[in-house]
């Protein structure tokens, strides 16, 4: 550890610590990585580079730490700002406590209060086949034919069968007639020969552990309308969705994609722009609206990487926007089949769209139209 952190925080001054902490040695890694790309491969010089950046930037991470514990939980107490609020707002904030900015996010994150549909979406997009670990131990039950040691008096009957152990006397001499010997072959494989049967031939009740490897978290998808109509209020909710659901990739070290579209569509990853998802956010919506170069895209997505066969895409519009070709809707139907889940999440006036068929499950969010407040636009 390059800082040094009191011990048994509370949980705000806990997530402030470990971020501070990550984002230091990521510093470090990056002047590391820089320094090789310079062409300094020796291992004792990378190691004094190393020790002299540690020494030069600690004391001031260690003073910016130390005044964030003292005057952060204090801000957020006088202000009646929730843990799991100020979670999501400074996973996107880089480490630097700025109140414009946070009050900025935090508007963004309250809609989830007032919209809960939102935070519906979030929990069921956290889908993961086991909940107990990397691994699961399953009880499967049945019965099973156990067959005792037996003498000629425990003799019941005559069935059928293929068991060579109690073959009548006529099926073993078949068997050792070369011109019955193909029918006996055809009787055994088709389990017709004649056979004793045993009293103490019995069905018993059985059960069986198995341990089952657990189906690992796939990564999150997030196509996300950005033309006109959804100017003003459905982007705010689409924003807060976003929020929370990168808050879920980070504690379940899971992959974010988001996929903005209107004339075109531009993915990048959440998790590691972060950065990058404040200037999304800044951006007005406009332009028309064409889903065909998103599927597209979304399709060569869930191609590009095996893990990304069992991920959650979900589907952000007014939905107001013209039913995709024929060819595009049977390749999304061949990914559902094959594991991967949709779901939709439609803001504004409830109307029918044929895209809904393809989803697992679609949520209907009405809005309130309102004026934003004034560090919206900052």
């Amino acid at each position: 550890m390059f800082l040094h952190l009191p011990s048994h925080l509370p949980p705000v001054e806990q997530l402030i610590a470990d971020d501070m902490e990550q984002n230091f040695a990521d510093s470090v890694e990056a002047r590391l990585a820089f320094m090789r790309q310079r062409g300094v491969t020796d291992p004792y010089e990378l190691a004094q580079i190393e020790q002299d950046y540690i020494t030069e930037r600690q004391p001031k991470a260690q003073a910016l730490l130390d005044k964030y514990l003292e005057t952060v939980p204090q801000w957020l107490e006088q202000h009646q700002c929730s843990d799991d609020e100020f979670a999501q707002a400074w996973t996107l904030m880089g480490g630097v406590w700025n109140i414009v900015e946070f009050e900025r996010i935090r508007h963004i994150v309250r809609l989830q209060y007032q919209y809960p549909q939102v935070l519906q979406v979030a929990k069921v997009l956290g889908r993961v086949a086991d909940d107990e670990g990397p691994a699961r131990v399953a009880l499967g039950t049945g019965r099973q034919q156990r067959v005792e040691h037996s003498t000629p008096s425990d003799i019941e009957g005559v069935g059928v069968g293929n068991d060579l152990s109690a073959l009548l006397p006529l099926e073993l001499a078949q068997m050792a007639d070369a011109e019955l010997d193909s029918l006996f072959a055809y009787k055994f494989a088709t389990r017709r020969l004649q056979t004793f049967s045993y009293k103490s031939q019995i069905m018993r009740p059985s059960h069986k552990l198995r341990l089952h490897r657990a189906r690992q978290k796939g990564p999150m998808v997030v196509c996300l309308d950005t033309s006109a109509s959804m100017q003003g209020v459905p982007s705010e909710i689409a924003h807060s969705l976003v929020v929370k659901l990168l808050q879920l990739a980070l504690k379940q070290n899971r992959d974010l994609l988001l996929i903005p579209f209107a004339v075109q569509a531009r993915p990048f990853d959440v998790r590691r722009n972060r950065s990058r998802l404040l200037d999304f956010f800044r951006q007005p919506a406009g332009g028309d609206t064409d889903a065909t170069a998103m599927l597209q895209l979304t399709i060569h997505t869930l191609c590009s990487k095996p893990e990304y066969g069992c991920a959650d895409v979900l589907l952000v519009s007014d939905f107001q926007i013209p039913m995709p070709s024929d060819d595009l809707m049977r390749q999304l139907y061949l990914m559902r089949d094959n594991g991967t889940k949709f779901f939709g999440l439609q803001i504004g006036e409830t109307l029918p769209n044929p895209l809904f068929q393809l989803f697992d499950r679609i949520w209907h969010l009405p809005y309130e139209t309102r004026s934003a407040p004034w560090f919206i636009h900052k």
